[in-house]
């Protein structure tokens, strides 16, 4: 007798599904996929995750109607760290400390559908929007450091005007063409019908299809760029971060072996690499309110934005 896991029993409850929804209509099927395309699992936040948030500043901010919870550091030039998938900001926590000792605020915040932030689906365009959004409302920053799809939303938010002096990209995925078609496949859509639900997936997303892959994107931009990527990535093959680098007109390769997708993280050389790429650009501003690497004695962000709220200088 075999015996299947609930897993298997799902996906072939939902392969029945998508059978029978295709067969009355495809652009049913398409908005089903894109559905459980773009809803992200939370995952608990790890003991040390949580440590590292509460050395620092939590605050929130708005963005599309969503309250969005962010996390600061340091003093100084301002560092927006980009999380990936089904991440957290606080995944970042072993760049907190050597970035705040060379000089460097450091800020991240969960994406929508993740970790403390409002929301249920997410993607490239929602993480662009966010990343803008926040920018617009703490000011400039000096640098940008940004995970797997991070990086996507990244290359979205600086080809709709986002200023970013210098960008590092761990792990970026050249497209997202490839992680919709393992969920088409998934659900059993025919290896022909992939493009055109890509297509619809992309247009309704508000972008056309090269607009939102980051090797379409990268010949546009031109920050100095520092890509990362592990030759073993087993999710985001190596060859994506190459693409990247040579399509991007200041871009340098750096790659490692034995990281794999999400040790790249922690790495001391990485995160070395990426402390002195990021020194290199001559200091802007930093941010417009002090925030101590402990958090001691003043006022959350939340707070400061409130009042910046009531005097009516430059909140939105």
């Amino acid at each position: 007798m075999t015996r299947h896991s609930p897993s298997d029993l799902r996906i072939k409850a939902l392969r029945l599904g998508f059978q029978t929804l295709r067969a009355l209509s495809i652009d049913l099927a398409h908005r089903g996929a894109e559905h459980l395309f773009s809803r992200p699992r939370r995952h608990r936040e790890p003991e040390s995750e949580r440590c590292a948030r509460q050395r620092g500043r939590v605050f929130h901010f708005r963005s599309k109607g969503l309250r969005l919870r962010g996390h600061a550091w340091g003093e100084g030039p301002a560092i927006l760290c980009l999380h990936g998938w089904e991440g957290r900001g606080t995944q970042f926590q072993s760049f907190i400390e050597p970035l705040a000792k060379a000089g460097f605020s450091i800020l991240t915040f969960d994406q929508p559908g993740h970790g403390g932030s409002q929301g249920r689906r997410s993607g490239p365009l929602q993480w662009a929007e966010a990343t803008r959004d926040l920018v617009a409302q703490v000011g400039p920053i000096h640098g940008l450091v940004a995970h797997s799809l991070g990086a996507a939303g990244a290359a979205i938010a600086m080809d709709h005007g986002l200023q970013a002096p210098r960008v590092v990209f761990l792990a970026p995925p050249a497209r997202p063409d490839p992680y919709y078609d393992r969920v088409l496949s998934l659900l059993g859509f025919p290896e022909a019908e992939h493009p055109a639900a890509f297509q619809a997936y992309a247009r309704r997303s508000g972008l056309p299809p090269e607009r939102i892959r980051l090797l379409s994107l990268a010949s546009r931009l031109s920050a100095p760029l520092l890509v990362i990527h592990d030759r073993g990535d087993r999710e985001v093959p190596w060859s994506d971060g190459e693409a990247i680098a040579s399509a991007w007109p200041s871009a340098t390769l750096l790659t490692t072996e034995g990281l794999g997708h999400q040790r790249i993280l922690r790495d001391t050389t990485v995160i070395k690499q990426t402390v002195a790429f990021l020194q290199r650009a001559e200091a802007s501003h930093p941010l417009p309110f002090p925030l101590p690497f402990h958090g001691e004695g003043l006022r959350s962000l939340e707070w400061h934005l409130f009042h910046r709220e009531l005097r009516g200088d430059g909140w939105t």
